[in-house]
């Protein structure tokens, strides 16, 4: 006998419809889609079944109704954040921790770096400073630090051209700032703080600039690296980096921190 077929639900088939728009870049972020009796109107179909297919494309993040008078369905693109939320459940699941996390990420970006220095293009060296720039503009603002630091990290990937490794790090470094939320750490990269409660705020106030600024001459030194073509050395010095708060070595600290996005 052959293998029974499943057909698809009317709401599943517009929200096919709506989903390849979205993808193929008919409709992108922030647009509004078209008001429900022309929705209706166009698919065919009754309210309860265009309710349906939007709850289905809601489910996917791909867009947001607000109800109301001046409400509405709204377009948002697919995003490595949404896409790391269910990756980290998977994660969880199977007890992974933030230094399985971490390696991945270390098995990444050297390589990327030193993809970056043999091609020694003006304009990702331009990117790179860049980065680094704004990172000075905020230094005094953890949260923000922090966000520009991952913007480096990502920068780094993202520069090679290659999608699926741009993708695959941005799910990454959401699911540590995820870990570092639930775990209140504020600083991208950062070794959980095992200092004592009686710690002074101002103490550790100083242990964050020191570190900020230590990262910040690694991330300054990359980019000399890139900019004079030194592939090995930019190669070595970013694994080095990724291993030094030892994040990225097995049975290091992070391999202690198992994953628990569900809090």
């Amino acid at each position: 006998m052959g293998r029974r077929v499943r057909v698809p639900k009317t709401a599943e088939l517009v929200a096919s419809q709506l989903r390849r728009r979205i993808i193929r870049g008919e409709l992108t972020e922030g647009d509004a889609l078209p008001p429900e009796p022309t929705l209706m109107a166009q698919f065919g179909v009754s309210r309860p079944t265009l309710r349906e297919a939007f709850r289905v494309l809601e489910a996917e993040a791909l867009i947001s109704v607000r109800r109301g008078a001046h409400g509405g369905a709204r377009v948002h693109l697919p995003s490595p954040a949404v896409a790391a939320r269910y990756a980290g459940l998977v994660l969880e699941h199977r007890g992974a921790t933030l230094g399985d996390v971490h390696q991945a990420s270390a098995v990444i970006e050297p390589p990327c770096a030193a993809l970056l220095a043999e091609r020694r293009s003006p304009a990702d060296v331009s990117a790179l400073r860049a980065i680094l720039a704004e990172a000075d503009e905020v230094a005094e603002d953890p949260a923000a630090l922090a966000a520009a630091q991952a913007s480096f990290h990502l920068a780094v990937v993202e520069l090679t051209g290659n999608k699926s490794l741009s993708v695959v790090t941005g799910m990454l470094q959401h699911l540590v700032e995820l870990t570092n939320s639930q775990h209140g750490h504020a600083t991208v990269g950062a070794v959980p703080d095992a200092s004592p409660a009686s710690t002074a705020a101002d103490d550790r106030a100083t242990d964050v600039r020191l570190s900020a600024g230590a990262t910040r001459q690694i991330h300054a030194a990359l980019v000399d690296l890139v900019e004079i073509g030194d592939a090995a050395g930019a190669d070595r010095h970013w694994r080095q980096h990724l291993a030094a708060p030892d994040h990225a070595i097995p049975g290091g600290p992070a391999d202690r921190c198992v994953l628990d996005l569900l809090g």
